[in-house]
């Protein structure tokens, strides 16, 4: 029996990127993505960009359009992928955000199994980031953590993003004199509220302190105080 299993981003992937996010600003039309494949063999990858639906296909329709949507990369071939903006018309007031599919599949053994042997066939999903960010937004996306509103809610922490973009949290922890309350991380969308669940609910006064993403993937600290 051959099995065949797709695995999402805890899984280790063999066909890394240069960066963790795409981002296009203004008029930009077009932006490239360094990939190379680490893997010890030759894979397929298929690109496709979607909303972040886990259940989306490559036939999925997106202002972004990845080329080639299908290539082979030897063991240690870097190739640049080539992203393309249709010029959709989108919210000129906020950042929009959509994911780019980067799906490795290997190559199938050319040896059928020996008799009671199970051979697995791990195919690999990562989605990263693809930002549109419109000229003239205000203040800026280094700036705009800064902004954010934190209150207490009764499942852990209430935050709210008053900025036009997006802001990408990796950890979130509040501070209650001696006590520590772990909350779930999540992406901000622009004039948003989000309800980030913890193990208790958080106290007005509690410093709260989170890692956040910058453009170029690097974690960066900061901290509000709970209202």
């Amino acid at each position: 029996m051959i099995a065949t299993m797709m695995a999402g981003m805890n899984a280790v992937a063999g066909v890394t990127a240069e960066r963790t996010r795409v981002i296009f600003q203004g008029a930009q039309r077009e932006a490239s993505l360094a990939l190379v494949n680490q893997n010890t063999y030759p894979v397929m990858v298929q690109a496709w960009v979607d909303d972040g639906e886990l259940g989306s296909s490559p036939d999925t329709v997106a202002p972004v359009l990845p080329l080639p949507p299908l290539f082979r990369l030897a063991p240690g071939q870097q190739r640049s992928l080539r992203l393309l903006y249709s010029g959709e018309a989108l919210p000129a007031d906020r950042e929009s955000m959509y994911w780019l599919n980067l799906y490795e599949i290997p190559p199938q053994p050319s040896e059928l199994p020996a008799e009671g042997e199970t051979r697995l066939t791990i195919t690999l999903r990562t989605q990263m980031k693809v930002i549109l960010r419109p000229e003239g937004l205000a203040g800026s996306a280094g700036d705009a953590v800064w902004r954010l509103k934190a209150s207490s809610e009764r499942r852990g922490l209430t935050m709210t993003n008053p900025t036009p973009y997006f802001i990408s949290l990796s950890s979130v922890e509040a501070r209650q004199g001696q006590v520590s309350v772990g909350l779930r991380a999540d992406t901000l969308a622009p004039f948003s509220t989000t309800v980030l669940v913890g193990d208790r609910p958080v106290e007005t006064g509690a410093d709260v302190r989170f890692s956040w993403l910058d453009d170029d993937g690097n974690a960066q600290q900061a901290t509000v105080v709970v209202h």
